[in-house]
């Protein structure tokens, strides 16, 4: 039996400026902004201080991690790429960031796992852990593999949560974190992330509901919580579905608020802060759409808090497949079957052959 320690290497740190490594380190972290004609300190200084920018640290060891965790892990298909020693193994063919709507320097969430789930890696060593849509870690651990759209730092894989690149069961736990708002198919990605996990292993999803709109690189859906449940009930004994701390409506209407008032011209602004949460509850709504705070309120922001969205299109004329991109695969699979066993019986061999076919079925119906 093979034994497995637990090994964590750091990935970002705050940022220093000793050594020219330090400035390649800076542009490592943040590739979309290294093209800007500055020297990385005064980046830092005049842009990156104020965003939070960060810095590359121990990129070696996050090398030997990976490639001693991805030896760990069977694959269902070759990366789209060659990969090297210590670099993510890549998914992600042009095709796909355009259908995915995916960008160059895509915007990657950067948060750090709770207690859970570092004691759970720490406390069971032989365990292989997946997260779906990781973003950007601040550390890597020999277990965890880190799958996202964009080779961030600590990303091991890249690809689509749509189309898991791993063979059947092969993870213990799988995280996706605030991850399924952003995919385009979440009911697929729910598909996958159950696919690979092993029979008796453990899910864990965080899928936000009320929440304005913010795009890594998309938004798409959101979820009640029975919406989770119902995502993940056909292949998972569901143990409980509650609203987490992190989830409560605190968080939901303060983020709301703050998008309404910085989506405002500044004279209304002051408006909207001196109103009172009864002067919500107490007014009737012809009479608040009225009023500056909403008349005034910025087209995008209305886009990012609004309560609902309303689509109007017309019909395309071509021919189109309407189902999961798994079945719109295996009906076009079963098409290319039919079209081969055509080509088959019209050629030569087949037309040749047809007395003895006959005979072999006579064969076994006298048998």
């Amino acid at each position: 039996m093979q034994n497995f320690s637990y090994t964590e290497a750091s990935v970002i740190r705050k940022p220093i400026f000793e050594s020219p490594s330090d400035d390649i380190g800076y542009w490592e972290a943040n590739p979309d902004v290294a093209t800007c004609m500055l020297s990385a300190s005064q980046h830092f200084v005049h842009y990156g201080q104020h965003e939070g920018r960060m810095q590359a640290t121990n990129q070696n060891a996050i090398a030997d991690i990976r490639e001693k965790k991805l030896a760990r892990i069977e694959f269902r298909q070759p990366p789209t790429t060659p990969r090297t020693y210590g670099q993510p193994a890549n998914y992600m063919t042009d095709a796909i960031k355009r259908d995915f709507h995916i960008p160059s320097f895509p915007p990657i969430s950067a948060h750090n796992y709770g207690d859970k789930i570092s004691n759970l890696q720490k406390q069971h060593p032989e365990w292989m852990f997946l997260d779906v849509g990781a973003g950007l870690r601040d550390s890597v651990t020999s277990q965890m593999v880190n799958v996202d759209v964009f080779p961030s730092l600590s990303t091991d894989v890249v690809c689509i949560g749509e189309n898991l690149p791993f063979a059947d069961a092969q993870f213990d736990f799988v995280l996706c974190a605030a991850t399924l708002e952003h995919t385009k198919r979440p009911w697929e990605v729910a598909a996958e992330i159950c696919r690979v996990l092993k029979p008796g292993g453990i899910v864990r999803i965080d899928y936000p509901f009320l929440q304005p709109v913010h795009g890594y690189p998309s938004h798409y859906f959101n979820a009640t919580p029975e919406g989770n449940i119902s995502l993940f009930e056909k292949w998972c004994d569901i143990q409980f579905c509650s609203v987490e701390e992190h989830f409560h409506p605190v968080h939901a209407l303060r983020w709301m608020m703050e998008e309404w008032k910085n989506g405002l011209p500044e004279t209304v602004k002051t408006q909207f802060g001196a109103l009172r949460v009864d002067d919500f509850l107490s007014s009737s709504i012809p009479q608040m759409i009225q009023q500056p705070f909403c008349k005034d309120l910025n087209g995008e922001t209305l886009k990012v808090i609004c309560a609902g969205s309303t689509l109007e299109g017309i019909k395309k004329k071509e021919e189109q497949f309407y189902g999961s991109s798994r079945e719109e695969h295996l009906a076009q699979s079963a098409l290319a079957a039919q079209r081969d066993l055509e080509i088959i019986r019209a050629s030569t061999s087949w037309k040749l052959t047809a007395p003895l076919r006959a005979a072999f079925r006579l064969f076994r119906k006298k048998s």
